[in-house]
């Protein structure tokens, strides 16, 4: 038996190889499909908070059942492997995927790349193999990352020649190419910017795909660190009355991470909003963010407005990583008939609740939430403590108004 297919059967996912009967995402009979967002893992930090991270992507499955998982970024911590473990890793992430039983789909982050970790070798090869991975790559470029590629889902019981909705995934790099390869290979940093031959092969692709089918398809895209313009709108417009959710942390676009921002994203950002159909983004990185918002402004340091896309964080997920907020994912509820008008997303957390339930519509941006809503808000962003805090006061008023009772029963 190989090495791997050791540690593979030692931790109960052994699998054969992918074949060309890979699982068909389709709505539902009732016409809807729900995507749950998994981001920033960060295994391979922690063996206690890799069970821990495991477990969150357990519960949360179990509560929300989605038709597809996308772990969106960032699933090792690739500077806290040694060259003699850094393929174990991955393992240990997909087990809870392996154990659903539910498609998933990746892209990869900054974290996923370093110097003792390959994300073609270490991660992909072996992602790939597994039946339910619907992770693919679709751009061979020593420079365009791993993980662009994209997927159609399906009307149940309609056409198999169209698809109902197309999900893109795009890698967005960063982190250190790996130092143990070839001599060939390229070194240092990484750009953390989706490449420009990715965009090039998105912009044709689709139009290729909008030719064949005959008409636009609707679509939502998944990369793990968030666009420029996230940056500017929390720079110039943000209101979390108007974008609940937690905001926590100055955003960290691409290329602002490593090196300063030049503009390395306007061409992705470009095709974004000339892509026809595309409805939403969603993107991770920056732990301590995961609201939305309608790009509906310019970008004053650049010649770009907004077209109404919306533009999403997810939840941080994993107990890797830095950051103390509730961990949780963020899910996403398609129907088929209205998704082109709006569709639901919302924050399920770890222990059950939920935040940020929004719907993402022509007036998102424009509709205010309520103070209570916002204090509830308030209350999940300020941790665990609070939580247990304000379960607290609804027993306690109980109580004080049936001692009242009693009182005055008593006069």
């Amino acid at each position: 038996m190989s090495y791997h297919a050791a540690i593979q059967k030692i931790m109960g996912l052994a699998s054969g190889s992918r074949s060309d009967s890979s699982p068909k995402l389709q709505f539902t009979k009732n016409g809807t499909f729900h995507i749950s967002v998994f981001n920033d893992l960060h295994f391979a930090e922690d063996a206690n908070n890799d069970v821990k991270t495991q477990d969150v992507m357990t519960k949360l499955i179990g509560m929300e059942d989605p038709q597809l998982i996308v772990v969106n970024g960032d699933l090792i911590s690739g500077e806290a492997t040694r060259s003699n473990n850094s393929d174990q890793f991955i393992q240990q992430v997909l087990k809870p995927l392996k154990q659903a039983e539910i498609p998933w789909a990746s892209t990869y982050g900054n974290h996923d790349s370093d110097g003792n970790l390959d994300p073609q070798q270490d991660i992909y090869d072996h992602e790939k193999t597994y039946e339910k991975s619907l992770t693919r790559s679709m751009i061979s470029s020593p420079t365009a990352g791993v993980t662009n590629y994209y997927l159609p889902v399906y009307t149940r019981g309609g056409s198999e020649d169209t698809p109902a909705l197309l999900l893109w995934f795009f890698d967005s790099r960063g982190g250190n190419y790996p130092t143990n390869r070839g001599q060939d290979d390229p070194s240092g940093r990484r750009g953390d910017w989706v490449d420009a031959e990715v965009v090039k092969w998105f912009q044709e692709k689709n139009n290729n795909l909008t030719e064949e089918y005959g008409k636009i398809i609707p679509s939502l895209a998944f990369y793990h660190i968030p666009a420029h313009a996230m940056a500017k709108y929390q720079d110039d417009y943000y209101d979390n009355r108007t974008a609940p959710g937690i905001n926590g942390e100055s955003v960290v676009p691409q290329g602002g991470g490593a090196t300063e921002y030049a503009g390395q994203d306007t061409r992705f950002m470009q095709a974004l909003l000339e892509t026809p159909g595309l409805m939403a983004t969603f993107s991770g990185h920056d732990h301590l963010n995961d609201w939305c918002f309608k790009w509906n402004n310019g970008i004053k340091d650049q010649n770009l407005t907004g077209n109404g896309l919306n533009m999403c964080y997810g939840r941080r997920t994993g107990y890797g990583g830095y950051g103390d907020v509730p961990r949780g994912g963020r899910q996403i509820l398609l129907r088929e008939k209205h998704m082109e008008k709006e569709f639901d997303t919302w924050i399920r957390l770890e222990d059950g609740s939920i935040s940020s339930a929004i719907t993402l519509n022509s007036t998102y941006g424009q509709d205010r939430y309520t103070e209570r809503e916002m204090s509830m808000l308030r209350v999940q962003a300020s941790g665990s403590q609070a939580l247990q805090s304000s379960t607290l006061l609804p027993l306690l008023m109980f109580w004080l108004f049936a001692f009242g009772v009693q009182y005055m029963r008593r006069l």
